[in-house]
Order: structure tokens, then sequence, then C-alpha cells
């Protein structure tokens, strides 16, 4: 459809409460749920939407992105932080297809996303349309929980609706809603028009699956006699009150409390039941834990290669063997997660649990009254517990308390500067790369919502993912996004969004010349790298020139003078640390 064509069928209602169009009730409802912003680019497919959130909600901040995957990191990182799902638009064909590692990011991170995608009408299909893909069915389907198309302007609350549903339910994730442009500017029925924000569709009320009591009281009974219990938080759509109480649990039980890969900040690090994070550089002493356990409660997190990968490895399924599961010497397993298709995939649970997290964390406190654990576990047990607990806590303070950087520039004292200096509610964003083992292993996390990282390693995530958390945050909290040199130029054009959208992000960049981690991994299987070298950047320079605050730091003194003064500094500042191109995760002591 031409702009001439767009201009004469536009909507003619331009005042919020009597939308007309399928566009107008798009940004109405969008409005009405309180959603706090909209990322996206201007392109065909979209224009109409575009126009009709513009005028009608003035309430949602609109943030122009410099490339589809990053607004679409953007929209994720808000799916994890405002517990209601990011919203993006995508124009046609290539603008969507420019989403696809962003949309699958999504889908392992368990992240709300409702990605609305702009089509050709009607009249073009199947006719090769400009710009157009016929079928996002097949695109998006492998990497999303549901591809649904609007065919009518009088179906968009009906679609919009179930679009939401289906990202916060079960297990979270993407959602593309593909809308074509005839959908876009048609007009509403007469009978069917929504005249005010009291007839727009309300919020789909959430399904909350709940543990039964047989179930609760089989708990009870293991947790009363286990005598090395871990205990493994991990997933989304934790409550901050409900994450206090689980930790409160563990506490009164004795148990130690450890987090899936990527979930470090649902633990005070501070906490003296916290013993680690499983994944990709998992604590050796912390991979023994739980392989010497008797019994494993794995509580949200899922049990896929990633959060099963064991000490000194990249392979998944090696911290447990599926094939142990319910032998004699195996761990006692207890499974819990809201979407049942995560229960008994690969490892056979002897307790599988469909239940929400929160429900179950007050329902489990509710069943193991009374407060003292004293009071239903024996003495006997409760001893050994108590000492297993203790020396699992002091395995991970010597973890976080060993190792060593290459180099005049060392990145524990970065890290630990950072942890000193920086407020609890502070977020830190990262991307995918050796880089990122530094903050896993030395930077300690006090608060929920204070860590976005991808698990499907997608590299250029971290800056969009502090832009899209800018948008939603208070301006009280810091914002922290650190890259590495070959992570950050994936997507590191939208430093120039970052300076005009005013974000307060603080960017450090690990510049080792190099990818990291594909080096590592190429040295220890062939003995060299190939491919991996990278050329040199001043990024002190590269940040200047979009409009940003920039430094270059070499040595260890350095950095802290340069931090400080950063913190004193409006808007978009950038913080290069040039360490050597051998720096990669952090080495044994």
């Amino acid at each position: 459809m031409s702009a001439q064509s767009r201009a004469s069928n536009s909507p003619q209602s331009s005042v919020p409460g009597s939308a007309t169009s399928g566009a107008e009730l798009v940004a109405d409802m969008l409005a009405h749920w309180r959603v706090p912003a909209v990322t996206f680019i201007p392109g065909e497919g979209i224009l109409e939407l575009v126009d009709a959130l513009a005028v009608r909600a003035p309430s949602i901040r609109l943030a122009s992105f410099r490339h589809e995957a990053g607004m679409a990191y953007a929209a994720q990182a808000i799916g994890q932080l405002a517990e209601q799902p990011g919203i993006c638009l995508a124009a046609r064909a290539p603008g969507a297809l420019n989403t696809t590692l962003a949309v699958h990011t999504a889908y392992t991170d368990s992240a709300p996303l409702i990605m609305i995608v702009g089509q050709a009408g009607d009249e073009s299909s199947g006719r090769e349309a400009m710009l157009n893909a016929d079928d996002f069915q097949r695109v998006f389907g492998p990497l999303t929980k549901w591809v649904g198309v609007i065919d009518a302007p009088h179906r968009v609350g009906e679609m919009l609706t179930r679009a939401w549903h289906v990202a916060m339910s079960g297990r979270r994730g993407p959602v593309v809603l593909v809308m074509p442009e005839n959908v876009a500017t048609g007009r509403l029925d007469a009978a069917r028009a929504v005249s005010g924000t009291s007839a727009l569709p309300a919020l789909p009320v959430l399904p909350r699956p709940a543990v039964g009591a047989s179930d609760l009281a089989t708990l009870r009974e293991w947790i009363a006699t286990a005598e090395r219990p871990v205990l493994l938080a991990g997933g989304t759509g934790w409550q901050p009150e409900a994450l206090r109480m689980l930790t409160e649990l563990a506490r009164r039980h004795a148990i130690p409390l450890a987090t899936t890969y990527r979930r470090r900040d649902l633990v005070d690090h501070d906490d003296d039941g916290f013993i680690g994070e499983i994944g990709l550089g998992v604590d050796p002493t912390l991979a023994r834990r739980i392989d010497n356990a008797d019994l494993l409660i794995v509580l949200n997190g899922r049990l896929g290669e990633l959060n099963t990968v064991g000490a000194g490895s990249f392979k998944g399924f090696t911290l447990l063997d599926p094939a142990r599961c319910g032998e004699p010497d195996a761990p006692r397993l207890v499974h819990l997660h809201p979407d049942a298709d995560e229960l008994n995939t690969v490892y056979r649970a002897q307790l599988a649990l469909q239940a929400e997290p929160n429900g179950f964390v007050q329902a489990w406190a509710q069943a193991c009254e009374p407060s003292h654990a004293d009071a239903w576990i024996a003495p006997a047990v409760r001893d050994v517990r108590a000492a297993w607990r203790r020396d699992a806590r002091l395995e991970r303070l010597r973890f976080i308390d060993s190792g060593h950087c290459e180099g005049p520039l060392d990145l524990r004292a970065v890290y630990a500067t950072l942890d000193a200096t920086l407020a609890p509610d502070a977020l830190v964003t990262s991307g995918a790369g050796a880089y990122a083992m530094w903050p896993q292993r030395y930077l300690k996390h006090r608060r929920p919502g204070t860590q976005l990282g991808p698990k499907s390693g997608a590299m250029g995530y971290g800056l969009a993912a502090a832009i899209g958390a800018s948008l939603v945050l208070p301006g009280t909290r810091q914002i922290v996004a650190i890259a590495g040199d070959g992570c950050l130029m994936m997507h590191a054009e939208e430093i120039e969004t970052a300076v005009r959208l005013d974000a307060p992000v603080l960017l450090i960049v690990v510049n080792n010349r190099s990818y990291g981690a594909i080096e590592g991994a190429q040295r220890r299987l062939f003995g060299r790298a190939t491919g991996t070298a990278l050329g040199a950047i001043d990024f002190a320079a590269w940040a200047r020139a979009f409009g940003a605050w920039g430094v270059t730091v070499e040595a260890t003194a350095d950095f802290a003078p340069a931090f400080n003064e950063a913190l004193q500094r409006q808007g978009v500042r950038v913080i290069e640390l040039r360490v050597p191109s051998s720096v990669g995760k952090p080495l044994a002591s």
C-alpha cells in the first residue's frame, strides 16, 4: 500500500476513547493495560500503529532503535523487569527477520514478550508483496510460544488478550502477533466499536497452578530426613517477597541455596546460605555438592543443557547424569515448574510439581510450620545438615576469593570496586563471552531484578537491554552494561539510541581485541586459534563521537577514579578497559 493510499485510508478518529480502526484499538488497549514503553523501528507495515500510539497513548514511551534486534532485546529486558510482556513492533519481513535471535533469546530466557509484526494487506497475500514474508508461522514458530494472525479489526481485542495470556502463563516467553495493514487501517463495525476505556478488554486473569496437600506432605517428609539437601532457584516470574520467604525457609531448614545460570540475583549473595550459581563456570566444589546431595529441590528452574554443565566442562547433562535418576546413589529429585512440559523432559523427578513458584513458597512455609525446624527434624539430621550447609558456604567464599587476572589491569579489582560502590538495587547487564565470567564470579547481587544476561549466548545484548531497562526503571536506579569488544560490536549502533533517549547507562567495555571465549575453546581443542583476533578500537573516542562521555583505563589504580567520575556524570558514559588479548575467564590461583 502506498503512502498516499495509507493517508486516504487513515483512521479518522484521533482521540482516545473512540477507536475506529484496528491500529487505534491496539493503541488504546496497550495504554489501558498500562504498558510503560514500546520499542520499534518505523517501517512499512507498522506506520498506522506507530501513529496511533503517538496520538492516542501519550502515557506510553515510544523508543525508536537503530536495529530490530536491539529493540527486541530491549523489549525482552522490559519483560524481565516489568512483570508484564515487553512490547515491540517490527515492520515487514526485513524488520521482522532481523529480530530472530532476540526472539530466541526471549524464549531461552523465559521472558514474556509480544512482538507485533506489520504485514502487507490481505490483497497481497501469496503474491510476494514488497518486503513481505507470507508465512511468519513457519519462521517464528520454533522460536516462540505462539504465532497469531489478526485477520479482522474486530478480533484485535481477542488476539491481543490471548497473546498476553500465552506470554505470561506457564513458562513465560515470546509471542508474535501478525497484523496485516488492512486490519490496522480497517474500521471497526459500528456495533463493535470501542467507546471509552471501560469497554476495553481487561487484562486476562492468569492461571495459578498450585501444589496439593499430599505432595506438600511428601516434601516435608523428605526434607525432614535429608542429610545433604541442596535447593536450586531459577526461572522468571518471582516476586521479591516470595524470594525473601524462600531464603528464610532455606535458613530455617539448614538447606544451602544456589541459583540456576544467569539467575544469581534471586538470592542475596551476603546470605550465609548462598553457595553459588550453576551453569557455565560453575564452582567445582558446588558441582561436587550437587553430585553428593541426597535431596535436590529445583524450584522454577529448567534442567536443560546450560543448567547441567559440569565443572570444567562446556558439555550439558554432566552436572547430573540423567541415567542415574531414581538410582539409590543419586539425589532424590524434586522439580517444580509452572509449565508441565518442563517436568520429566530429561530428568525423572521423584516428585514433579506443576505450580506457580510464589504461591508454592507460601504453601511450603505453611506446610512446614511450626517455625522452628527442630520441632520436626531429628536432632542428628539437623546437626549433619548444619555442617553440610556451613561447609558449602565456606567453599563458596574460597571460590570468590581465588583466581587471578593477567596484565596491569586486574578485573578482580574492577569488580571489587563496583561491588563496594554501586547501590544494592543497581542493575547490571551483560552479553555473552569470556568477559562475562568475571562479574558472574566476583560481582555480588543483593536484590532481585539486578542482573540481566542472555542464556542464548546472544552477543550484543547488554547495551540494548540496559536501554530497555532505562525505559521502565526509576531514574534513581543505576544501570551498568558490561560488554566485551567482540560482543559490543555486534550491536554497537545502539549507543546512538542510548544518547538520543538520554538513557542513564554506564557502559564498561572489556577490550582484549579478541573473541576471547572462542579463542579459549580453539586453543583447548586444537592448540591454536583461527579468526578470533580483532582490530584495535578506541572506544572512548567512539563514545565521544556519539555524544557520550568516554575514558580509557589501562591500569588497576586508574579504574576507581574513572568509575567515580562516571558516577558523577549524567547520560551515557563509557569506560574502556584495555586488557591483554590473553585475558579470558578468571585463571586459577
